[in-house]
């Protein structure tokens, strides 16, 4: 129920983007380092919504390898102590 409340919030999401998107077809001048260049509202919209989503997945699933590594050395050191406990009675 909880995936069909997630997958359900982020098509909400990207609709919306959609039609915020569609609605801003003015120019806008983009300056990086090295370049400049113009482009649509809704392009540079749709790409700065794709570079957000990228950076998030990038921080959240690091952040999910680091828990995961700390369960695992926990359940190792958990093990190691119920085995030196049963060795001990």
């Amino acid at each position: 129920m909880k995936g069909l409340v997630v997958v359900v919030f982020v098509l909400v999401i990207l609709l919306s983007a959609i039609v915020i998107g569609s609605q801003n077809d003015g120019l806008v001048t983009v300056n990086y380092l090295i370049a400049k260049t113009q482009l649509r509202i809704s392009t540079f919209m749709a790409i700065m919504f794709a570079l957000g989503v990228a950076v998030s997945v990038a921080v959240v699933s690091l952040s999910w390898l680091t828990l995961t590594v700390k369960i695992k050395r926990l359940q190792q050191k958990l093990r190691k102590l119920q085995a030196q406990e049963k060795e001990r009675r």
